[in-house]
């Protein structure tokens, strides 16, 4: 730490900075539903379950994320490739690789591909797990994907000998939904998706980070500074870190006992750092749904928020919902929700159509996609653990005509391609994942309603 900044946090009694320009796990922010998302993500990497899948916008959290689940792999013995700068393509990536594993590249792929497949074979053989994890991984082109898709391919017979992870922006799913890398995308087995922070949660991440830093009480977030807080950023972290450190310069003057923070300051820090109320933003749909999406359009409210008090109440058509003011009654509705079980996720228009006609959630209209806001309650144990809840979702994909094998509580591959054929339906990402908006998807549909257009290519009577 340069001789500037240890004055800096001296004068302002702080051990570290709490709000740095670069990810930084030691403060980290750990709510339920994040917890949830590294706790999944972790065992479909150490049981090699398949790909894992990271999306969020800029400053959301990424790279955090990443730093805090390879301490985890790492902490369990795995070897662990870390891969940031993607501009790198083709062999230039392999070679890459390659080095991270410590291994010296021949510049040649067949040669290093066959160098790699030695090592990890000689990984597996000591049980050792090897894990790939690639940043920025929107910035991949076709033949980089490909690349990865033949390393998907090296195999001991019985198990994937390269677990990887990839980590992007939205545009990330664009990539993923072209037609020729498919086989890629049929291999994700955990799909993370990092919002920004609610309106709810900004004045708790803003404490959370000062009292790691050394803080204690000796800061003070007034609930008016949170709000203009959230109103300059979104939630966006890497926003608020750039507006919150402005705000620090504004206290040396302040001598009390308690250093308070108010919206006076956090709006003339935003001015200074340069941060604008962020625009509503477009979520990147796949290229296969968008042309649906918009034809759904016209259907849906402007923002439609519905509790679980409608639920009785006769589904009334998409244009009719009552339209409110949209960033306030959004923000009252997800405040409903409690924060250790909420899930934010944008959803194609069509989707959003159904979900609107059932209470218990919020949505909103962005552009050409909706928002849905929902509650998940975390579960203690990987789904594929509890043979009960398997069984209860194979009746649920058999009522809605995408599956028709034996409800024996595996969550084999008839499972997961009847969960496929269901997300590819209301046009979700065919993962074959049974992520928290399937599952409320699934509960969505009325009972014994057979939705599926085409199920006869499942073979009948299989298991799971």
């Amino acid at each position: 730490m340069n001789p500037a900044m240890i004055r800096h946090l001296e004068l302002l009694g702080l051990q570290r900075s709490p709000f740095p320009p670069t990810p930084d796990t030691t403060g980290y922010f750990q709510t339920l539903a994040l917890e949830r998302d590294l706790v999944e993500a972790g065992h479909c990497l150490r049981t090699r379950a398949g790909f894992v899948l990271l999306t969020g916008e800029v400053g959301t959290g990424k790279t955090t994320f990443l730093r805090k689940l390879i301490a985890g792999l790492e902490q369990d013995g795995m070897v662990v490739s870390l891969v940031f700068n993607t501009f790198l393509q083709g062999g230039d990536l392999l070679a890459a690789v390659l080095r991270d594993f410590a291994l010296m590249p021949q510049g040649n792929p067949a040669a290093d591909i066959e160098t790699l497949n030695r090592f990890l074979l000689q990984c597996w053989q000591r049980q050792t797990t090897c894990v790939l994890v690639i940043d920025d991984a929107q910035n991949l082109d076709i033949e980089s994907l490909e690349l990865l898709r033949l390393l998907t391919c090296l195999e001991s017979g019985q198990e994937k000998l390269l677990q990887i992870v990839l980590a992007g922006q939205p545009e990330l799913l664009t990539l993923l939904a072209q037609p020729g890398i498919r086989q890629l995308t049929s291999r994700i087995s955990k799909h993370a998706c990092l919002d920004p922070l609610p309106a709810g949660s900004v004045r708790a991440y803003v404490q959370h980070r000062l009292q790691a830093a050394g803080g204690n009480d000796r800061f003070s977030l007034h609930e008016d500074a949170a709000a203009a807080l959230y109103q300059a950023t979104g939630g966006n972290p890497r926003h608020i870190h750039l507006i919150m450190d402005r705000c620090l310069y504004g206290l040396y003057a302040d001598n009390g006992a308690q250093r308070t923070i108010d919206a006076t300051l956090v709006q003339a820090a935003a001015a200074e750092a340069g941060v604008r109320q962020p625009r509503a933003k477009r979520r990147h749909a796949p290229s296969w749904a968008i042309a649906a999406s918009l034809a759904a359009l016209c259907g849906i409210a402007t923002t439609t928020l519905l509790r679980s008090g409608d639920s009785h109440a006769e589904p009334a058509p998409a244009a009719a919902v009552a339209q409110v003011p949209q960033d306030h009654a959004w923000e009252r509705c997800i405040a409903k929700i409690d924060p250790a079980v909420r899930v934010r996720q944008s959803v194609p228009a069509q989707t959003a159509a159904l979900l609107q006609t059932h209470g218990g959630r919020c949505l909103r209209s962005t552009g050409t996609q909706a928002e849905i806001a929902f509650g998940a309650p975390a579960m203690s144990q990987p789904l594929d653990a509890v043979p009960g809840q398997i069984r209860h979702l194979q009746q649920q994909l058999r009522e809605a005509g995408h599956y028709d094998g034996h409800i024996d509580g595996r969550l084999g591959p008839l499972t997961h391609r009847a969960i496929a054929r269901l997300q590819l339906r209301y046009h979700l990402p065919g993962t074959g994942i049974a992520d928290p908006l399937t599952l409320h998807l699934l509960d969505s549909l009325p009972s014994g309603a057979s939705t599926s257009s085409n199920p006869t290519d499942i073979p009948p009577y299989g298991h799971g």
